[in-house]
């Protein structure tokens, strides 16, 4: 496993910043230097031990003041359950907060990625219940979620910023929307409720019918403030001439020693990523 590992990671360095945060915040300037945003995700989820979810929260906590100290135009994306979600509800609140608190402080964004369906209610009530004295914490959902019209209804009703993605987690059938084709449909009905109702979300996509979707919502909303999101290593050329038509663009870069679970999802969500795997091998 370890010699499959290792040829993986060679074709996995394409969406992934690193190992370690000094690997990661120097991609993160990389990405900088050509007008793009940042967001920087220690990857890890679904801990069950509180000390590893105590380095976790030390692991932003110190990231923040990266970004902050390195000058980097960025922010930080959290998962709940690497702060213990499932395991100290209140902790991971006082966790979230305290992120929450300092990002604020130094001018950042906190974004709050959403999880597998079992987490979805959890994130969201820690969530809004940050978002009562803390304006600048969005929350990351899934359109894929048959839930999440409603979820964004609700989210709408008390100011929430939002970054809408697709979803790349396996769910129970009678969750989700089964065709690409029903999930991108979604994904522009929910998106069209942002534009109407949303100020300061975000569009995470590669596909370029949403985001040609988007253009055409923002001549309609020419004063609505979103930014387009997209994962590292995917459609550079795309995320290059959207930043050049003046739109805020950020790359989403993960790193950290837990890169192969996440590389793993990442193809069975992009198969085309199965034949950069094998050119790399």
């Amino acid at each position: 496993m370890g010699i499959l590992q290792d040829m993986m990671y060679g074709a996995a360095k394409r969406w992934i910043a690193g190992k370690d945060m000094e690997t990661a915040l120097a991609k993160a300037r990389e990405a900088n230097a050509k007008g793009l945003g940042v967001i920087l995700n220690y990857l890890g989820e679904d801990l069950q031990d509180p000390r590893v979810a105590e380095a976790h929260f030390e692991e932003y906590v110190k990231l923040q003041r990266a970004i902050r100290d390195s000058r980097i135009d960025g922010c930080v994306s959290v998962k709940l359950t690497q702060l213990g979600l499932g395991m100290d509800h209140s902790a991971v609140f006082e966790k979230t907060a305290r992120l929450a608190e300092d990002a604020d402080a130094m001018g950042q964004m906190l974004w709050i990625d959403m999880e597998g369906s079992g987490a979805t209610t959890k994130t969201i009530e820690v969530y809004s219940r940050l978002l009562e004295t803390h304006k600048n914490v969005g929350v990351a959902l899934q359109a894929y979620l048959r839930r999440s019209e409603e979820d964004l209804l609700r989210l709408m009703d008390i100011g929430a910023k939002v970054r809408l993605v697709k979803g790349a987690y396996r769910e129970p059938r009678d969750l989700v929307f089964h065709s690409r084709e029903q999930v991108t449909e979604n994904f522009i009905k929910l998106m069209r409720t942002l534009f109407e109702r949303g100020q300061g979300f975000a569009i995470a996509t590669h596909d370029s019918r949403p985001i040609e979707e988007a253009e055409k919502l923002h001549e309609s909303h020419p004063d609505t403030k979103f930014e387009f999101e997209m994962l590292r290593g995917i459609r550079d050329d795309l995320k290059l001439r959207l930043a050049k038509a003046g739109y805020r663009v950020v790359d989403y870069m993960p790193y950290g020693e837990e890169w192969y679970p996440y590389s793993v999802r990442r193809i069975k969500e992009h198969p085309s990523n199965i034949w950069l795997l094998l050119r790399s091998i």
